[in-house]
């Protein structure tokens, strides 16, 4: 897998793949740009729960980058014979977009037959300014079946500030 945990998928499920990102990230745009209500659950056929988008995951950075993914796969959902499993480029934009519209849900998006691992911590962070410290998770240690996941964001670190994602005051593993 690549670095973003995109699955190398071909034909038919990749092409859904595409078209379910697609449609994810335009029912996020559409909650942000106040087309649709904020809070109204986005149903999704082959899913028994609903997502709902978290407010304070919609960032401007996050966002932008959701709606240049979007506007990126617009082609592949006209020109599906375009879509190659092995292009690193697609894989890398799908996977990123994945995991935006993960923060944005508070959950999982996994495909095909893919099984991911649900991390053991998982902490999203996001402020304007930061001048003090600002830990993601702060542990004694990590066992080899632990897993953690932080995503920060500051638009400003102060000179005072620090940004930490994870601390361990012991060995991981």
């Amino acid at each position: 897998m690549d670095p973003l945990g995109f699955p190398m998928l071909v034909g038919a499920v990749l092409t859904e793949a595409v078209k379910f990102l697609f449609d994810r990230a335009s029912a996020v745009l559409d909650r942000r740009a106040g087309r649709v209500p904020i809070d109204e659950p986005d149903r999704v056929a082959g899913r028994s729960d609903t997502l709902r988008v978290r407010t304070a995951e919609l960032t401007d950075v996050r966002v932008e980058r959701i709606s240049q993914a979007q506007g990126a796969l617009r082609v592949y959902l006209s020109r599906p014979d375009l879509l190659q499993g092995d292009d690193e480029g697609v894989r890398e934009l799908l996977g990123q977009l994945r995991r935006d519209l993960e923060e944005v849900y508070g959950c999982g998006l996994p495909f095909g037959d893919e099984q991911r691992p649900r991390p053991g911590a998982e902490v999203s962070q996001h402020a304007d300014e930061i001048s003090g410290q600002r830990v993601g998770i702060r542990a004694q240690g990590m066992t080899a079946q632990g897993r953690a996941r932080v995503v920060q964001t500051a638009k400003t670190i102060t000179e005072t500030g620090e940004q930490v994602g994870l601390h361990f005051d012991g060995p991981i593993g």
